[in-house]
């Protein structure tokens, strides 16, 4: 957070009335000029067309890019040139009941004014508590909230100071920050009297609500603009490729069309039929068509493959599940993996479009850029974790069939080899994730490896799963797999424990924690012990992919760091599952007896090559 939001802000509130905030301003017009929306402006450090940056900023203060259904470039224009009217408008969302508590706000609304937060005390006090800290320090939920609270009256600040809108190019240095139209600042030369008439005119037009006018004004501004020299002004077709982007929303689409594939292969599954099969792998190629077009989009936009934060990341995820559901269905022709690997790639696309991620490209690190490593890498250790959630649902159904129809031993066996299957393609793509992703250390670090947290999640779920593996293959644990499932668990504890405990305490508590565990892993044999093996084992790929970012917060390249309540979300999960897994084992246990947990008759163990 800005060390000056506090006192700026503050500034800004003096005078202003701490009540209820009023309704917001109507929006007259019928809709956006399309000349307007293209409008090249610098944001972010890159340029891009005025309706990214509406929806950019909106969606910051709002939560939303289409706030109550307004375009949003009209939003960021009312804001900008009817700021008086719009500092009294509930912009704001504080949908926590706690710190809404916390800082004395009426508990029965969940939006809030510029004025109304701007002025309220309490808030500004506890921000100012938090900038007077010193050095690097992590936040805890509720300082995160009001952290992302005070950015967004920052940017609403700009916004109404008419600071945000900034289509001028300034000087020989390309890279030089680009300047507003009627807001001039030190060394900034005189606006070119073409854009200040067309400028003028469309702010007349506006307040005015005469959209002929307006039409006209944006026709005018974008060619006086484009007239203007530069000395790096992206292309008309750039800036239409990224208005087709907005317009298309291929992210969304692409995930209400798996999940019409997903109804469909639930159909196929429980009626099976060529028609059924047909029309599920229509759809599974219809979705897999858009979310790759989509990734083909973005990545022309952003100038590197679109991998660099959570967000891209949940994208490629669903791009691998998505893929599998057309190599399933067209290669082995199997039904039970298509649903599956549609239910991945549908909730994940749909986790990435619902969950508060930020959905815009972003400029990265310098030292990230380097594009060969980065474009082997990510794609591929997300396609791992595609696969490796794929044998996560599979062992539960396994598990499921075991413990509710104990009977029905062919589908075990085709369960049990599907699963295995996915088990050696995942840990092998895991590997290769490693492996690639050190040589990308190495070529942005100058390392190979430095035990970043990041890196240990990802051998600690790498070793839990050759573990299983060796387990699996040879119907024992040989004393290699015993000195693995050690070391897995060992790092594990260590890397809960690191920068909380010291390297004593931590020696001292890990074995309660290692010697249960690793009984876990060593003792039970058989087809349900592997699968209950392999669904715990991914909460390790998620302490890797989420954990270390939303828990530990700290690392040098993770996705992006976040707090609030993923932890509990996390650990409520994990908590879940397990108990699932433990119901299962006691339904089977209770049926077949303790010996048909541990282990299973060899046809069972040993499955045919097909079912």
């Amino acid at each position: 957070m800005n060390r000056l939001i506090c006192a700026v802000v503050v500034s800004l509130a003096s005078g202003q009335p701490d009540g209820p905030a009023a309704s917001e301003p109507v929006l007259l017009l019928d809709r956006c000029p399309e000349a307007l929306r293209a409008v090249v402006v610098q944001h972010d450090g890159r340029w891009m067309p005025l309706d990214t940056l509406a929806r950019d900023v909106v969606h910051g203060v709002t939560g939303t890019t289409r706030f109550q259904g307004r375009d949003p470039v009209l939003l960021l224009l009312a804001w900008t040139l009817e700021s008086d009217r719009w500092r009294a408008a509930p912009l704001i969302r504080i949908a926590s009941v706690e710190l809404r508590r916390e800082l004395g706000l009426p508990s029965d609304r969940l939006a809030f004014s510029f004025a109304e937060l701007a002025g309220h005390q309490p808030l500004m006090k506890l921000a100012a508590e938090m900038e007077r800290r010193q050095g690097p320090v992590r936040l805890n939920p509720l300082e995160s909230k009001v952290n992302d609270i005070m950015e967004r009256l920052e940017t609403l600040h700009r916004v109404f100071a008419g600071e945000v809108i900034r289509p001028l190019p300034a000087g020989p240095d390309p890279q030089a920050r680009w300047w507003t139209v009627d807001r001039p600042e030190q060394g900034q030369p005189r606006t070119p009297e073409a854009v200040t008439r067309a400028w003028d005119l469309l702010a007349a037009a506006f307040l005015s609500r005469d959209q002929a006018i307006l039409d006209t004004a944006a026709g005018e501004l974008k060619a006086a603009l484009d007239a203007l020299p530069a000395p790096f002004r992206p292309s008309e077709r750039q800036m239409r490729i990224e208005l087709l982007y907005n317009r298309l929303q291929p992210f969304r689409t692409g995930w209400i069309v798996l999940a019409v594939a997903l109804l469909l292969w639930v159909v196929a599954a429980a009626r099976p039929g060529r028609s059924a099969d047909a029309a599920a792998m229509v759809a599974s190629v219809g979705g897999f068509v858009v979310l790759t077009a989509g990734l083909a989009i973005r990545w022309r936009i952003a100038g590197r493959i679109p991998a660099a934060n959570m967000y891209e990341s949940l994208l490629f995820l669903a791009w691998g599940a998505s893929l599998f559901v057309v190599l399933a269905a067209a290669l082995r022709q199997n039904r039970f993996v298509s649903l599956t690997a549609a239910l991945v790639g549908a909730v994940s696309l749909f986790l990435a479009d619902v969950l508060p991620l930020d959905p815009f490209v972003r400029p990265i690190a310098p030292v990230l850029m380097d594009t060969v490593w980065m474009t082997i890498h990510v794609p591929g250790i997300m396609a791992a974790y595609a696969v490796l959630a794929l044998a996560m649902l599979i062992a539960h159904a396994q598990m499921a069939v075991m413990a509710l129809a104990p009977d029905r031993e062919r589908l075990i066996a085709a369960l049990a080899e599907a699963h295995l299957r996915y088990l050696r393609v995942g840990t092998l793509l895991l590997g290769a994730g490693i492996v690639t992703g050190s040589m990308w250390a190495a070529s942005s670090w100058g390392r190979y490896w430095g035990w970043d947290p990041k890196e240990v999640w990802s051998l600690i779920a790498f070793l839990a799963y050759l573990t299983i593996l060796h387990a699996r293959l040879d119907h024992r644990l040989p004393p290699a797999g015993y000195l693995a499932a050690g070391a897995v668990l060992t790092l594990a504890v260590l890397a809960v424990v690191q920068g909380r405990l010291s390297e004593v305490e931590a020696a001292r508590h890990w074995p309660f924690v290692a010697v249960p565990a690793v009984a876990l892993f060593t003792v039970a044999r058989g087809p349900f012990a592997t699968a209950a093996r392999s669904a715990l084992a991914f909460w390790l790929v998620m302490m890797t992919y989420v954990g270390v970012n939303f828990v530990l917060g700290t690392g040098l390249h993770s996705y992006g760091f976040g707090t609030g309540a993923v932890a509990r979300y996390l650990l409520g999960l994990g908590s879940a599952d397990l108990l699932l897994v433990g119901a299962l084992a006691g339904i089977l246990a209770a049926r077949r007896g303790v010996r048909a947990v541990l282990a299973c008759p060899q046809q069972v163990l040993d499955p045919p090559a097909r079912a």
